[in-house]
Protein backbone atom coordinates (compact mmCIF):
# COMPACT_ATOMS: atom_id res chain seq x y z
CA UNK A 1 0.00 0.00 0.00
CA UNK A 2 1.22 3.74 -0.88
CA UNK A 3 1.16 6.54 1.86
CA UNK A 4 -1.37 8.28 -1.06
CA UNK A 5 -3.60 5.13 -0.43
CA UNK A 6 -3.95 5.39 2.84
CA UNK A 7 -6.75 7.20 4.82
CA UNK A 8 -5.78 11.28 6.11
CA UNK A 9 -5.39 10.66 9.90
CA UNK A 10 -5.91 13.43 12.56
CA UNK A 11 -4.73 14.22 15.76
CA UNK A 12 -6.78 13.12 18.29
CA UNK A 13 -7.06 14.16 21.85
CA UNK A 14 -6.94 10.86 23.33
CA UNK A 15 -2.85 11.03 21.45
CA UNK A 16 -2.18 13.86 22.65
CA UNK A 17 -3.52 13.58 26.23
CA UNK A 18 -1.26 10.56 26.43
CA UNK A 19 2.20 12.09 24.61
CA UNK A 20 1.72 15.22 26.90
CA UNK A 21 1.27 13.34 30.29
CA UNK A 22 4.44 11.80 29.48
CA UNK A 23 6.29 14.57 28.79
CA UNK A 24 5.65 16.84 31.65
CA UNK A 25 6.17 13.49 33.73
CA UNK A 26 9.95 13.43 32.22
CA UNK A 27 10.01 17.01 33.17
CA UNK A 28 9.18 16.30 36.44
CA UNK A 29 11.80 13.93 36.49
CA UNK A 30 14.41 16.39 35.63
CA UNK A 31 12.89 18.78 37.79
CA UNK A 32 12.62 16.72 41.35
CA UNK A 33 15.25 15.41 42.94
CA UNK A 34 13.79 13.02 45.15
CA UNK A 35 12.02 11.39 41.75
CA UNK A 36 8.57 11.49 43.75
CA UNK A 37 6.23 11.94 40.60
CA UNK A 38 1.73 12.18 40.24
CA UNK A 39 0.89 8.53 39.24
CA UNK A 40 -0.09 8.65 35.77
CA UNK A 41 -2.57 6.36 34.41
CA UNK A 42 -2.24 4.69 30.88
CA UNK A 43 -3.88 7.28 29.16
CA UNK A 44 -2.86 10.26 31.10
CA UNK A 45 -4.35 12.48 33.53
CA UNK A 46 -8.37 13.36 33.01
CA UNK A 47 -8.90 16.94 32.15
CA UNK A 48 -10.40 18.18 35.31
CA UNK A 49 -7.38 17.37 37.04
CA UNK A 50 -5.77 20.59 38.67
CA UNK A 51 -2.04 21.22 37.79
CA UNK A 52 -1.46 22.63 41.53
CA UNK A 53 -1.83 21.78 44.82
CA UNK A 54 -5.31 19.77 44.58
CA UNK A 55 -4.31 17.45 41.86
CA UNK A 56 -0.78 16.87 40.03
CA UNK A 57 1.25 18.90 43.12
CA UNK A 58 3.23 21.09 40.93
CA UNK A 59 4.60 24.36 42.44
CA UNK A 60 4.84 27.72 40.11
CA UNK A 61 8.18 26.94 38.96
CA UNK A 62 7.37 23.38 38.00
CA UNK A 63 4.57 24.59 36.14
CA UNK A 64 6.50 27.20 33.59
CA UNK A 65 8.89 23.60 33.61
CA UNK A 66 6.02 21.85 32.45
CA UNK A 67 4.57 24.71 30.01
CA UNK A 68 7.99 25.14 28.77
CA UNK A 69 8.57 20.79 27.90
CA UNK A 70 5.27 20.98 26.21
CA UNK A 71 5.66 24.02 23.97
CA UNK A 72 9.23 22.59 22.91
CA UNK A 73 7.92 19.06 21.92
CA UNK A 74 4.63 20.29 20.66
CA UNK A 75 6.30 23.04 18.79
CA UNK A 76 4.05 25.85 20.84
CA UNK A 77 4.73 29.70 21.59
CA UNK A 78 2.54 31.56 24.39
CA UNK A 79 0.78 33.24 21.75
CA UNK A 80 -1.99 31.09 22.23
CA UNK A 81 -2.21 30.67 26.21
CA UNK A 82 -4.87 32.62 27.45
CA UNK A 83 -4.99 35.79 29.85
CA UNK A 84 -3.93 33.25 32.95
CA UNK A 85 -1.74 30.24 33.39
CA UNK A 86 -2.89 26.90 32.58
CA UNK A 87 -4.62 25.47 36.12
CA UNK A 88 -6.01 22.23 34.58
CA UNK A 89 -4.84 19.17 32.60
CA UNK A 90 -7.53 19.91 29.92
CA UNK A 91 -6.36 23.60 29.28
CA UNK A 92 -2.74 22.08 28.63
CA UNK A 93 -4.70 19.54 25.77
CA UNK A 94 -6.67 22.22 24.55
CA UNK A 95 -3.89 25.00 24.06
CA UNK A 96 -2.45 21.83 22.13
CA UNK A 97 -5.11 20.93 20.34
CA UNK A 98 -5.48 24.41 19.05
CA UNK A 99 -1.86 24.94 18.04
CA UNK A 100 -2.45 21.98 16.17
CA UNK A 101 -5.48 23.09 14.78
CA UNK A 102 -4.61 23.74 10.86
CA UNK A 103 -3.15 20.48 10.60
CA UNK A 104 0.07 22.04 9.66
CA UNK A 105 1.86 21.24 13.61
CA UNK A 106 5.42 20.03 14.19
CA UNK A 107 6.78 17.81 17.21
CA UNK A 108 10.72 18.10 18.23
CA UNK A 109 12.26 14.73 20.67
CA UNK A 110 15.58 14.75 21.66
CA UNK A 111 17.99 12.27 20.96
CA UNK A 112 22.06 12.09 22.19
CA UNK A 113 24.71 13.52 20.25
CA UNK A 114 28.24 12.05 19.56
CA UNK A 115 29.32 14.16 22.56
CA UNK A 116 25.99 12.64 24.67
CA UNK A 117 24.13 16.18 24.29
CA UNK A 118 20.50 16.27 23.68
CA UNK A 119 19.68 17.00 20.20
CA UNK A 120 16.47 18.34 19.02
CA UNK A 121 14.93 16.34 16.24
CA UNK A 122 11.71 18.35 14.43
CA UNK A 123 8.94 16.24 12.44
CA UNK A 124 6.47 17.17 10.38
CA UNK A 125 3.40 16.31 12.74
CA UNK A 126 1.31 14.96 9.87
CA UNK A 127 4.65 12.65 8.76
CA UNK A 128 4.05 11.07 11.96
CA UNK A 129 -0.08 10.90 11.74
CA UNK A 130 0.73 9.22 8.00
CA UNK A 131 3.46 6.76 9.63
CA UNK A 132 0.82 5.28 11.79
CA UNK A 133 -1.95 5.47 9.72
CA UNK A 134 0.01 3.16 7.57
CA UNK A 135 1.09 0.77 10.92
CA UNK A 136 -2.30 0.55 11.67
CA UNK A 137 -2.56 -1.21 8.10
CA UNK A 138 -0.06 -3.95 9.18
CA UNK A 139 -1.57 -5.03 12.48
CA UNK A 140 -5.57 -5.82 12.04
CA UNK A 141 -7.01 -7.60 14.78
CA UNK A 142 -5.78 -5.77 17.78
CA UNK A 143 -7.95 -5.10 20.76
CA UNK A 144 -5.31 -3.35 23.08
CA UNK A 145 -1.68 -1.99 22.59
CA UNK A 146 0.54 -2.79 25.76
CA UNK A 147 2.89 -0.28 26.01
CA UNK A 148 6.12 -0.93 28.37
CA UNK A 149 7.64 2.16 26.69
CA UNK A 150 6.99 5.83 27.48
CA UNK A 151 4.89 7.89 25.11
CA UNK A 152 7.94 11.29 24.99
CA UNK A 153 10.57 9.50 23.00
CA UNK A 154 9.48 8.49 19.29
CA UNK A 155 9.25 5.36 19.71
CA UNK A 156 6.64 5.73 22.12
CA UNK A 157 4.87 8.82 20.32
CA UNK A 158 4.10 6.57 17.53
CA UNK A 159 3.55 2.79 18.60
CA UNK A 160 1.73 3.87 22.04
CA UNK A 161 0.05 7.38 20.88
CA UNK A 162 -0.70 7.85 17.32
CA UNK A 163 -0.83 3.93 16.66
CA UNK A 164 -3.67 3.13 19.60
CA UNK A 165 -5.80 6.33 18.35
CA UNK A 166 -6.00 5.23 14.30
CA UNK A 167 -6.82 1.54 15.52
CA UNK A 168 -8.99 3.39 17.71
CA UNK A 169 -7.88 0.20 20.36
CA UNK A 170 -7.15 1.36 24.48
CA UNK A 171 -3.99 1.65 25.59
CA UNK A 172 -2.52 -0.09 28.69
CA UNK A 173 0.70 -0.27 30.39
CA UNK A 174 3.09 -2.26 31.90
CA UNK A 175 6.85 -2.59 33.31
CA UNK A 176 8.50 -5.59 32.55
CA UNK A 177 9.23 -7.36 36.18
CA UNK A 178 5.50 -7.12 36.91
CA UNK A 179 2.30 -9.20 36.02
CA UNK A 180 1.51 -8.47 32.36
CA UNK A 181 -1.86 -9.82 32.20
CA UNK A 182 -1.49 -10.18 28.02
CA UNK A 183 -4.47 -11.65 26.32
CA UNK A 184 -5.28 -12.47 22.97
CA UNK A 185 -5.72 -9.76 20.44
CA UNK A 186 -2.67 -7.48 22.07
CA UNK A 187 0.33 -5.92 20.73
CA UNK A 188 2.84 -5.66 22.51
CA UNK A 189 5.64 -2.55 22.29
CA UNK A 190 8.80 -3.25 24.18
CA UNK A 191 12.58 -2.52 23.31
CA UNK A 192 14.99 -5.65 23.40
CA UNK A 193 15.75 -5.43 27.02
CA UNK A 194 12.15 -5.83 27.85
CA UNK A 195 11.26 -8.51 25.43
CA UNK A 196 14.45 -10.73 27.31
CA UNK A 197 12.98 -9.82 30.53
CA UNK A 198 9.46 -10.90 29.36
CA UNK A 199 10.90 -14.12 27.95
CA UNK A 200 12.59 -15.36 31.16
CA UNK A 201 9.44 -14.42 32.92
CA UNK A 202 6.49 -16.00 30.62
CA UNK A 203 6.84 -19.55 30.65
CA UNK A 204 4.39 -19.49 27.50
CA UNK A 205 2.34 -16.40 25.63
CA UNK A 206 -1.30 -16.13 25.42
CA UNK A 207 -2.55 -17.42 21.61
CA UNK A 208 -2.20 -14.23 19.26
CA UNK A 209 -0.48 -11.97 20.99
CA UNK A 210 2.05 -9.88 18.41
CA UNK A 211 4.95 -8.06 19.56
CA UNK A 212 7.01 -5.01 17.74
CA UNK A 213 11.06 -4.17 18.99
CA UNK A 214 12.80 -1.02 18.40
CA UNK A 215 15.38 0.87 19.81
CA UNK A 216 17.97 -1.73 19.37
CA UNK A 217 18.98 -4.36 17.46
CA UNK A 218 16.79 -7.69 18.30
CA UNK A 219 19.34 -10.56 18.91
CA UNK A 220 18.98 -13.69 16.46
CA UNK A 221 18.33 -15.74 19.48
CA UNK A 222 16.01 -14.01 21.62
CA UNK A 223 13.98 -13.04 17.91
CA UNK A 224 14.03 -17.20 17.72
CA UNK A 225 13.27 -17.44 21.56
CA UNK A 226 9.99 -15.37 21.37
CA UNK A 227 7.97 -17.34 18.43
CA UNK A 228 9.17 -20.11 20.41
CA UNK A 229 7.57 -19.61 23.75
CA UNK A 230 4.12 -18.62 22.13
CA UNK A 231 4.74 -15.10 20.39
CA UNK A 232 2.06 -15.53 17.14
CA UNK A 233 4.36 -12.67 14.83
CA UNK A 234 7.12 -10.26 16.30
CA UNK A 235 8.42 -7.12 14.55
CA UNK A 236 11.70 -5.28 14.21
CA UNK A 237 11.29 -1.82 13.66
CA UNK A 238 14.05 0.41 11.90
CA UNK A 239 14.37 3.86 12.70
CA UNK A 240 15.81 7.08 14.17
CA UNK A 241 14.81 10.01 16.46
CA UNK A 242 16.03 11.84 13.38
CA UNK A 243 13.92 10.13 10.58
CA UNK A 244 11.33 8.20 12.51
CA UNK A 245 10.10 5.18 11.34
CA UNK A 246 12.26 3.86 8.46
CA UNK A 247 11.63 0.14 7.47
CA UNK A 248 10.24 -2.70 9.64
CA UNK A 249 10.63 -6.21 9.04
CA UNK A 250 8.82 -9.32 10.25
CA UNK A 251 10.78 -12.45 11.73
CA UNK A 252 12.69 -14.21 10.70
CA UNK A 253 13.22 -11.88 7.75
CA UNK A 254 16.59 -10.35 8.00
CA UNK A 255 15.33 -8.09 5.64
CA UNK A 256 13.22 -4.44 6.57
CA UNK A 257 10.73 -3.03 4.21
CA UNK A 258 10.81 0.33 3.52
CA UNK A 259 7.93 2.22 5.10
CA UNK A 260 5.89 4.16 2.21
CA UNK A 261 7.39 7.59 2.70
CA UNK A 262 10.78 6.46 1.77
CA UNK A 263 12.84 5.86 -1.01
CA UNK A 264 16.45 5.05 -1.48
CA UNK A 265 18.90 7.32 -3.05
CA UNK A 266 22.12 6.51 -4.09
CA UNK A 267 25.18 8.47 -2.31
CA UNK A 268 28.41 7.33 -4.36
CA UNK A 269 30.27 3.89 -4.03
CA UNK A 270 28.07 1.43 -2.47
CA UNK A 271 26.53 3.88 0.39
CA UNK A 272 22.82 4.82 0.15
CA UNK A 273 19.97 8.34 1.65
CA UNK A 274 17.26 8.34 2.41
CA UNK A 275 14.89 10.17 -0.26
CA UNK A 276 11.22 11.44 1.45
CA UNK A 277 7.79 11.84 -1.02
CA UNK A 278 8.50 15.96 -0.61
CA UNK A 279 12.00 15.76 -2.01
CA UNK A 280 13.97 15.60 1.00
CA UNK A 281 17.08 13.73 1.50
CA UNK A 282 18.51 12.52 5.07
CA UNK A 283 21.12 10.43 6.03
CA UNK A 284 21.00 6.84 7.57
CA UNK A 285 21.92 6.12 10.69
CA UNK A 286 23.95 2.76 9.44
CA UNK A 287 25.46 1.71 6.07
CA UNK A 288 23.16 -0.65 4.57
CA UNK A 289 22.80 -3.32 2.51
CA UNK A 290 20.23 -2.94 -0.26
CA UNK A 291 18.34 -6.15 -0.94
CA UNK A 292 15.64 -5.55 -3.67
CA UNK A 293 14.29 -2.58 -4.57
CA UNK A 294 12.33 -1.70 -1.43
CA UNK A 295 14.21 -3.60 1.39
CA UNK A 296 17.38 -2.89 3.19
CA UNK A 297 19.30 -4.70 5.21
CA UNK A 298 21.67 -2.24 8.16
CA UNK A 299 25.68 -3.40 8.31
CA UNK A 300 27.18 -0.94 10.89
CA UNK A 301 26.78 2.31 12.57
CA UNK A 302 28.00 5.30 11.14
CA UNK A 303 28.47 7.01 13.99
CA UNK A 304 30.05 4.16 16.45
CA UNK A 305 27.07 4.36 18.72
CA UNK A 306 25.92 0.67 20.20
CA UNK A 307 22.50 0.45 21.92
CA UNK A 308 22.29 0.20 25.71
CA UNK A 309 18.86 -0.12 26.99
CA UNK A 310 17.60 1.21 24.38
CA UNK A 311 19.93 4.20 24.53
CA UNK A 312 22.35 5.83 21.73
CA UNK A 313 26.09 5.12 23.85
CA UNK A 314 29.19 5.93 22.09
CA UNK A 315 32.17 3.65 23.85
CA UNK A 316 34.68 5.95 22.46
CA UNK A 317 33.39 8.80 24.69
CA UNK A 318 33.10 6.50 27.20
CA UNK A 319 36.75 5.11 26.78
CA UNK A 320 37.93 9.12 27.01
CA UNK A 321 36.79 9.57 29.99
CA UNK A 322 38.09 6.64 31.51
CA UNK A 323 41.53 7.73 30.02
CA UNK A 324 41.18 10.84 32.34
CA UNK A 325 41.21 8.94 35.66
CA UNK A 326 44.19 9.91 37.35
CA UNK A 327 46.13 6.05 37.12
CA UNK A 328 44.65 4.74 33.87
CA UNK A 329 47.36 5.01 31.25
CA UNK A 330 44.85 3.88 28.39
CA UNK A 331 41.44 2.23 28.00
CA UNK A 332 39.10 0.85 25.18
CA UNK A 333 35.27 0.14 25.22
CA UNK A 334 33.36 -2.42 23.97
CA UNK A 335 29.89 -3.95 23.76
CA UNK A 336 29.24 -6.66 26.31
CA UNK A 337 27.16 -9.88 24.79
CA UNK A 338 25.01 -9.68 27.54
CA UNK A 339 24.38 -5.73 25.82
CA UNK A 340 26.05 -3.57 28.40
CA UNK A 341 29.72 -1.89 28.38
CA UNK A 342 32.50 -3.58 29.73
CA UNK A 343 36.12 -1.75 29.50
CA UNK A 344 39.58 -2.87 29.54
CA UNK A 345 42.35 -1.02 31.69
CA UNK A 346 46.23 -0.18 31.18
CA UNK A 347 47.19 1.26 34.40
CA UNK A 348 49.65 3.61 35.03
CA UNK A 349 52.62 2.02 37.01
CA UNK A 350 52.08 0.88 40.27
CA UNK A 351 48.51 1.71 40.36
CA UNK A 352 46.92 -1.20 41.44
CA UNK A 353 43.54 -2.70 40.04
CA UNK A 354 41.29 -2.37 43.35
CA UNK A 355 42.40 1.28 44.15
CA UNK A 356 41.92 2.17 40.87
CA UNK A 357 38.09 0.39 40.04
CA UNK A 358 37.54 2.73 42.87
CA UNK A 359 38.42 5.85 40.97
CA UNK A 360 36.79 4.62 38.12
CA UNK A 361 33.50 4.22 39.42
CA UNK A 362 33.26 7.49 41.09
CA UNK A 363 34.34 8.91 37.64
CA UNK A 364 31.45 6.88 35.23
CA UNK A 365 28.90 7.94 38.21
CA UNK A 366 29.61 11.78 38.10
CA UNK A 367 30.40 11.89 34.54
CA UNK A 368 28.18 8.99 32.23
CA UNK A 369 24.60 7.82 32.22
CA UNK A 370 23.68 4.59 33.50
CA UNK A 371 23.68 3.38 29.86
CA UNK A 372 26.86 4.60 29.90
CA UNK A 373 28.53 2.84 32.38
CA UNK A 374 30.89 -0.07 31.78
CA UNK A 375 29.77 -2.98 34.40
CA UNK A 376 32.65 -5.12 33.37
CA UNK A 377 36.50 -4.36 34.04
CA UNK A 378 39.29 -5.56 32.72
CA UNK A 379 42.91 -4.84 33.90
CA UNK A 380 46.39 -6.11 31.89
CA UNK A 381 49.47 -4.10 30.66
CA UNK A 382 48.46 -3.22 27.43
CA UNK A 383 45.45 -3.02 25.44
CA UNK A 384 44.65 -6.74 23.49
CA UNK A 385 45.90 -6.50 19.72
CA UNK A 386 45.70 -8.44 16.79
CA UNK A 387 48.99 -9.38 14.66
CA UNK A 388 47.61 -6.37 12.36
CA UNK A 389 47.78 -3.95 15.66
CA UNK A 390 44.52 -3.62 15.18
CA UNK A 391 42.21 -3.56 18.94
CA UNK A 392 40.87 -6.74 19.16
CA UNK A 393 38.12 -8.26 21.25
CA UNK A 394 39.11 -9.15 25.27
CA UNK A 395 36.84 -12.12 27.09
Amino acid sequence: MTSAALPRSVLSRSAVRRIACAVVTAELRRLREDGALPALPANGWPDPTPIGDEGLGLDSMEQLGALGALAEAFDLDDSLLGGDPPCLVGAWIDWIMLGHAAGDGRMTVRTSGSTGNPAPCNHAMADLLDEAAFLATCFPGRRRVVALVPAHHLYGIIWTALLPAALDVPVVVRTAGTALGLTAGDLVVAVPDQWQAMLRLTRRFPDDVVGVSSAGPLDDGLAAALPAAGLARLFDIYGSSETSGIALRELPSTAYDLLPRWRLLPDGGEDWRLGDRDGGVHALPDRIERVGDRAIRPVRRRDGAVQVAGHNVWPDRVAAVLREVDGVADAAVRLHGNGRLKAFVVPHGDHDPAGLSAKIDHAVTTRLTEPEHPKSLRFGPALPRNEMGKLKDWA
